[in-house]
């Protein structure tokens, strides 16, 4: 969501086949809009209960919608038929929410009205939503697992996770509590957890504008986006974008003049996207295209790597400026007012 919260939903028809893919392409059709206009939980799905009411096909479809704060941790969600969210805690203990006891949709305005409970979650607890199939006997044994994984990965390491790793991974949960619940015969399976993870500091580091400088602040931006947790594909992209334009500062920013700095500064906004920027205080030539052909190649690669690239020319510089949505991201970096 627009205000660093996210959205998770799990849901579950009686239909099989393309009639239950119909129905929860609805589903999401109808919660996606309305959950990003305000967050309103109760709201969303009692509009979502009204499209629904009547319909053959939606008949006693399941759902399961909770609204985290992954920074704060704090809890809203509604069973609407379906099985109440698991949390799970460092160590591999497990404790399931309480149902709202809404009824399943598709059956009728007139039943219970939509309820809304509230959760909060510890440091590093993972929040599971989930199809139905996952009993109080399934989770003592996806705790017992979890906590068998997490001693092996301690002796494996000699003294545990680092103090800023969480012990829990969200995606370790997710196997887990899959696996189990096909061993107890769920057949169709929808596992979905969010984390929750401190904040982290922004990056900024100022370097010489020479060559020698791009392997090391190619090496920082990409330890600092693996401290985000983000996507393999998300971290090289990213530090290869900032390298060609660090290259394209030291190549054209300081031609005939004496060499400067070049600044690199990162931050994650609230709706998950990275905005990087990379800031010289030389003056750029016009560019001069290259007997091989290769004039802007730099400029194009950086473009396909980020969702949006903008070039700015300041009387102090010139500044390329990324923005990429991550696709795991599980941190959310310090302002400035909470770094100092």
């Amino acid at each position: 969501l627009a205000d660093g919260r996210a959205a998770m939903l799990v849901g579950d028809a009686v239909q099989h086949g393309t009639p239950a893919a119909s129905v929860t392409r609805h589903v999401r059709a109808v919660l996606a809009p309305l959950l990003a206009l305000d967050g309103d939980l109760v709201a969303a799905l009692e509009q979502l209960r009204r499209t629904m009411d009547g319909a053959e096909a939606a008949y006693a479809t399941t759902v399961c919608a909770a609204i985290v704060d992954p920074i704060e941790g704090d809890v809203r969600y509604s069973t609407c038929g379906s099985s109440a969210p698991l949390i799970v805690a460092t160590g591999g203990r497990t404790r399931m929410l309480r149902t709202t006891g809404g009824a399943a949709l598709g059956e009728g305005q007139s039943l219970s009205p939509i309820a809304v409970e509230t959760a909060r979650l510890d440091r590093d607890e993972v929040l599971v939503l989930h199809s139905d199939g996952l009993a109080s006997e399934s989770c003592r044994v996806v705790a017992a697992e979890l906590d068998g994984h997490l001693g092996k990965a301690t002796a494996d390491c000699g003294a545990g996770p680092a103090q800023d790793e969480p012990k829990v991974m969200t995606e370790e949960v997710c196997r887990t509590t899959a696996g189990e619940m096909r061993r107890t015969g769920t057949r169709d399976i929808a596992v979905l957890a969010v984390q929750h993870r401190p904040k982290v500091a922004g990056f900024q580091l100022k370097v010489p504008a020479v060559a020698a400088s791009m392997e090391s602040v190619g090496e920082a931006v990409g330890d600092w986006l693996a401290g985000l947790r983000s996507s393999v594909e998300d971290g090289a992209g990213m530090v290869l974008a900032v390298r060609e334009a660090m290259a394209n500062a030291i190549q054209h920013a300081f031609v005939g003049a004496r060499i400067g700095s070049v600044t690199v500064e990162a931050t994650l906004l609230t709706d998950g996207v990275l905005a990087c920027s990379v800031r010289d205080d030389g003056r750029w030539l016009p560019p001069i295209p290259s007997a091989s052909g290769h004039s802007r190649r730099g400029m194009r690669l950086m473009a396909r790597v980020a969702d949006r690239m903008m070039v700015r020319r300041e009387h102090s510089g010139t500044v390329v400026e990324l923005r990429r949505r991550l696709h795991h991201p599980v941190s959310r970096v310090l302002t400035a007012s909470e770094a100092s």
